[in-house]
Parts: C-alpha cells; sequence; structure tokens
C-alpha cells in the first residue's frame, strides 16, 4: 500500500497523472472503485441546466437511480471486459431529502438499494435521522454492509447486535472478480481488499438522537484499524467515509496505509462541471502524502442526489504498492431538454433539435447521457409515485423560473449572495413568528431570523408550488422555530465563526447562514477565516449598524439553537439560562415551550450532545398525535401563499461573501 521511492512514481502521482511508464507495466492489481455518495433518497430526475451551443442555459434532468443503476452496470461491465475486478461503494447519507423518503422512510431505501448491487456503504449523519430502530431494520435489511470503524455500539441496545453495521469488509480476488470474504485466512494467498469505514466523530453535536453510540477519534480509529488489517497481511486497503472532503484531506495527511479515501458529507463533486451550472471543485483523484512521507492516499468524492457516479482506477505493483490512481466523475444526463425552467410541453424543444442537442451534450466532459433502467422506473412508478402524487396537497404558489439553492455563496454557479430560495424562507420565519396569532404568546418582536443552509433540501422547480414541496422536499425535517435573545456582540461572533468554518476548502457548508431582518458582508481572510466588514439591521428609517451591546431577538430552528452544525456558540450562550421560547403546532395552532437552558452532554468518548431543558415538560412532543414540529415548513407556506406575486419582487440581498 506504500508507493515505491521512484521520482518517477512520484512525479507521476503529484501529477494526477493516470498513465504508467513507457516500459512494460508490472504485474500487480488494478482496482476499479466505482462510487455515489450523499444520495438523500432522491430516486427521480433532478432539474439541472446546461450551457447550450450559444452559452444559454438549457434545461433538463439529471441522476436518479433508475440512470444511475444503469450506469453502475454498464461501468462494472466495462470493468470486467477489460480484466478488472470493480467495487461498487455508497459514500452515506442514504436517508433524508426527498418525499419518498418522507413517506417511505428507510424501507423504500431498503427495497431500491438492494437492486443497486452495492459493495459496501459508509453510515452517514442523516441514517440517524428517523431513529435507531429505523436505523437498525435498515443496516439488517440491506444485502450490503454498513461500515464504521470508529463507533463502538456495545452499549445501544437497538444496534449492539446488527450483524451488518461493522468496521470492515475484505474482498477476496477470485476470478478478476472481488468477492465478499469472511476474514483474511479464507483467502488462501489470493490478494485481498480491505474497505473500512468512518463516521463523523462529532456526530453527537450534529444528530440529535445516537442514543448510546459512542463515536470516536477518526484519524486514531484510522489508523488502528489500518494497523490491524496490515498485521494480517492486507495490502490494499479502501477507506470509505462520510467526514467531507476537508477532514478526508487531513485524514489522509495524518494516517498512514489508506490507498484511497472514497468521501462523502461534503456533497463535493469534485472536477469542473461549469458547463453545467455546478462550478468547479478540488481535483477529482487528489494525492496526499501520508505523514510517514512514503505512502499517498488517492481521494474521491462524487456531489450528490444521484446525478453522478465516480470511478477511480487503482494500479498496484506485486508489492501492492499503489503506483497510479486516476479517474472522474460522470454526470448522468437525460435527452429531456427544455429552452423554459417550467419544463413544460410547449418548451420542449424540436424534434429536428433533438438529435444535434443529444450529440452536443453527449460530447461535453464529463457527462455521460445515460438511459434509465426500466425495471427500476416501473418499480417506482408503480409502488410508490402514486402515494408521494398524493401528498403533494393543494397549490400555494407558482413561479416561472426555479428559485435555486445552494450552501455556499459562489458555489455551484451561484454569485458571492449564494442562495435565492434560502433569504425567502428567512423571510417567512420572519414573518411567522411577527404575525397576531404568534405574537399574543411571545410577546415580544422579532427582528431578524437564522438559518442553515442544510436545512434547506431543494430548490423550487419553475412552475406550480404545492404545500408537499415545501414539507415533503424543501424543508423536511421536524424543525420547530425558536425564538430568543442575543447581543449584538455575540451575533457578531456567531456569524463571523460559522462562516470561518465554511470557507475552508472542501467543507462541510450546510452550517452556512443565510439571514433576513439583517445583511452582512463577510470577508474570507484566510484559509480558515472570515470577517464581517458590514453587518447591518433593518429598522424603520433603514439599515443601521448592528449595536454591539444591543439585545436583539432572533427566530432560528431549534436544531441550531441547540448548538448542532457548529453552531455551538448559541448552546454557550444557554448553558445556565435562556429566554428561548420554542414553537410547536398543535391541531395547526401556535404553542410555546420555553427553554431554561441548553445543556451540552459529554460521552465516555468526550464527543458531546446538546438538548434542550424545557422549563414545564421533559421535551417536545413532535410524535404525538395532532403534534406538527415541521413549523419552518408551515411558516415558509403561510408565507407564499400570503404573497402571490413574491417571486416577481425582487429580494434584495441580505448575505454577502467576498473570497
Amino acid at each position: 500500500m506504500r508507493f515505491t521511492s521512484s521520482l518517477l512514481f512520484s512525479a507521476m502521482l503529484l501529477a494526477g497523472c493516470a498513465s504508467a511508464p513507457s516500459s512494460a507495466p508490472e504485474p500487480g492489481l488494478t482496482l476499479s472503485l466505482i462510487h455515489i455518495n450523499d444520495t438523500h433518497s432522491q430516486f427521480d430526475a433532478s432539474p439541472a441546466s446546461v450551457k447550450d451551443v450559444s452559452g444559454e442555459p438549457l434545461y433538463t434532468y439529471i441522476g436518479g437511480h433508475p440512470r444511475l443503476l444503469t450506469k453502475a452496470q454498464q461501468l462494472r461491465a466495462q470493468a470486467a471486459q477489460e480484466g478488472i475486478p470493480a467495487l461498487f461503494l455508497h459514500g452515506g447519507d442514504a436517508f433524508k431529502g426527498s418525499a419518498y423518503f418522507e413517506l417511505f422512510e428507510q424501507r423504500i431505501n431498503i427495497d431500491v438499494l438492494n437492486r443497486m448491487n452495492i459493495d459496501a456503504m459508509a453510515l452517514g449523519n442523516h441514517e440517524f435521522d428517523i431513529g435507531l430502530t429505523k436505523l437498525a431494520d435498515f443496516a439488517d435489511k440491506v444485502n450490503f454492509p454498513v461500515l464504521a470503524a470508529n463507533i463502538d455500539t456495545a452499549a445501544e441496545p437497538l444496534l449492539a447486535n446488527s450483524q451488518n453495521l461493522k468496521p470492515y469488509s475484505l474482498f477476496v480476488l477470485d476470478n478478476n472478480q472481488l468477492k465478499p470474504l469472511a476474514s483474511v485466512n479464507a483467502a488462501a494467498g489470493r490478494a485481498v481488499v480491505a474497505v473500512f469505514g468512518l463516521a463523523l466523530e462529532d456526530m453527537r453535536a450534529i444528530v440529535p438522537d445516537t442514543g448510546a453510540v459512542v463515536f470516536n477519534n477518526e484519524i486514531q480509529s484510522a489508523q488502528r484499524t489500518v494497523d490491524t488489517l496490515t498485521a494480517q497481511g492486507v495490502q490494499h486497503i479502501i477507506a470509505l467515509t462520510h467526514l467531507g472532503h476537508q477532514r478526508d484531506l487531513a485524514l489522509a495527511s495524518a494516517v498512514n496505509g489508506i490507498d484511497a479515501i472514497v468521501g462523502g458529507h461534503s456533497h463535493s463533486l469534485l472536477g469542473d462541471f461549469r458547463h453545467w451550472y455546478l462550478g468547479a471543485q478540488r481535483p477529482y483523484a487528489e494525492i496526499v502524502t501520508n505523514p510517514d512521507g512514503k505512502g499517498q492516499t488517492c481521494i474521491v468524492q462524487a456531489g450528490q442526489f444521484a446525478q453522478a457516479v465516480g470511478q477511480a482506477r487503482l494500479k498496484f505493483n506485486p508489492a501492492g504498492q499503489l503506483i497510479s490512481c486516476a479517474g472522474q466523475n460522470t454526470l448522468l444526463a437525460s435527452t429531456d431538454y427544455f429552452s423554459s425552467a417550467l419544463r413544460d410541453k410547449p418548451s420542449r424543444i424540436s424534434a429536428d433539435k433533438q438529435t444535434q442537442t443529444e450529440r452536443y451534450i453527449a460530447s461535453l466532459p464529463r457527462t455521460a447521457i445515460v438511459q434509465e433502467d426500466t425495471a427500476l422506473r416501473t418499480l417506482l412508478d408503480s409502488q410508490y409515485l402514486p402515494a408521494v402524487q398524493q401528498a403533494y396537497g393543494a397549490v400555494i404558489n407558482t413561479t416561472e423560473a426555479e428559485i435555486p439553492h445552494v450552501r455556499l455563496p459562489g458555489s455551484a454557479g451561484s454569485d458571492n449572495h449564494g442562495s435565492v430560495l434560502a433569504g425567502y424562507i428567512a423571510d417567512g420565519m420572519l414573518a411567522y413568528v411577527n404575525q397576531n396569532a404568534v405574537q399574543s404568546l411571545i410577546q415580544r418582536p422579532v427582528q431578524l431570523a437564522l438559518i442553515g443552509a442544510g436545512n434547506i433540501r431543494a430548490p423550487l422547480l419553475a412552475g406550480e408550488v404545492r404545500e408537499g414541496n415545501i414539507r415533503l422536499e424543501v424543508l423536511p425535517f421536524d424543525s420547530p422555530l425558536s425564538v430568543l435573545s442575543i447581543s449584538g456582540t455575540d451575533l457578531r461572533a456567531l456569524l463571523t465563526d460559522i462562516i470561518s468554518q465554511s470557507v475552508v476548502p472542501g467543507a462541510h457548508t450546510g452550517k452556512y447562514p443565510y439571514v433576513a431582518g439583517i445583511r452582512y458582508v463577510a470577508k474570507q481572510t484566510g484559509p480558515d477565516a472570515a470577517e464581517l466588514t458590514t453587518l447591518d439591521i433593518r429598522q424603520e428609517n433603514g439599515w443601521q449598524a448592528v449595536s454591539d451591546q444591543q439585545h436583539y431577538t432572533l427566530v432560528t430552528t431549534s436544531y441550531l439553537a441547540d448548538g448542532n452544525d457548529g453552531w455551538q456558540l448559541l448552546q454557550q450562550l444557554q448553558a445556565k439560562q435562556s429566554d428561548r421560547q420554542d414553537i410547536i403546532l398543535r391541531h395547526q395552532q401556535p404553542q410555546l415551550y420555553p427553554v431554561a437552558r441548553v445543556e451540552a452532554v459529554q460521552d465516555s468518548s468526550g464527543a458531546q450532545s446538546f438538548s434542550a431543558r424545557y422549563r414545564n415538560s421533559d421535551g417536545l412532543p413532535c410524535k404525538t398525535e395532532g403534534v406538527d414540529c415541521k413549523v419552518a415548513a408551515q411558516a415558509f407556506i403561510d408565507y407564499l401563499k400570503a404573497n402571490p406575486q413574491l417571486w416577481q419582487q425582487k429580494r434584495e440581498p441580505t448575505v454577502t461573501l467576498q473570497r
């Protein structure tokens, strides 16, 4: 698994070169890694835009699991034809993010993913979203292992006995195919590939319901696992992680002996996809030198929502040393093209342009036109889609153009103001808590709203907007609203801290803050630092600078108010006492739950989780009949109903990030 000391090979790797020296290649294992991550139950294709021949947007759809299945089968078949063994790996977060999931939860993922011929999957943070019982059901019923070498489930009865949730899996080379292996001893001298998983070590600070599961240090667990496998004679080791690209880079520079890291969590579509309005990220198959100065690790990740699939080709010499790694992400294009974001029948391109357009799309770099797998498409349409369509409910608004959402301003083809949709959602939250029905309960005007980019799971497509688009797609989480006070000094510190965490190359950017009632300009001042050059609050006579000494009242989601996802300053401000009021809906009427304080609880590994302690109850009754905790979603629904011409009004940007 270590590289040769040859200067030639080192130069090749640092350049990301795929070719071997001109002399005859040494015999040794060549391995194809096919991979996806952060699919988030996006079983149908996603809306997308691509630049046409003249540079203007052409509207289409990309990805989806039926298309993904076709491409994965093609890549496997191609590898088999070339005599190259292949593994199909999932970097975690199959759960949450679509109407399908809201209705069918883990059950549809079991059904669909079991048809994908996946070899292993990392344990993602969103796999915990619907509770440990349903996570256990998923882990036990999928036909591939769910991997995390840095978790200890011994004290958690719901997961302790899961045979399919394990630290690593072994695969043996048998007739140019990799087959599951019970132990290294059973390999009988044949080549063995190990795939081990890593989950977020700070999972308890991100996910409210992790039970008694202990999440250990990522780097220490990785090195310990690699050393254990190496001691057994395993020469080829792959890390399947759900840490985010930034942490993958850090992992490779801190751990000896990992040949490749197949990642997830940061939704990083590595490579240049500006022709798809998806921006350009760090290179695919980037090489990082290990701390011993000899070994090197190849790092890959494949975006999100089953829109693309990655393939990396790894070559090893007979001693098990990696001598090259190369590949790319391929975006999965369809043959449906429209001149309008409405994507309706009148805007479909004419038949005489279809062939020409298909030829053009197929010629684009890192792009393949892929047909959907017929059997999987039929399954979705017959078994699941009717219930999904029924759940969308009444039309509440319409928009002639797509309302996009990105996490970090400047990413995925956006400008330095970032998400258009997030600003409107923050407006809706602010309007909701200032309406008479809520004000009669909380009895204090609210000046500003904050929401994290990761709270929002989908853009709004052009056309009719239904309640289900909001509750099932855009804001699917149980997100009570929290109203609390904050000083100008702490507000500035909070925003500066979150933005600084988000601008780090490859960082998880779901924490990035979008706002209403205030506006800010942030400037990146270093690789992991940003400062606010402007922070204003809207007053009756216009914008005024936020006063450090003054206290303001804000609304955000209870998830963020507890300090989750890097917003820990909010927890610290409420550690001893809080004036916070959480809002849920009981029989569609707002009801308050006052918070006394927010505790940080430490487990045996030192990891923290955050928990609100309520003054008059043990917790929020979100799973009780008649109770609705999707208050952020309802706030936005009400806002859309009250503002039918919303999209015709240009919103003044409240977020600006200068990088």
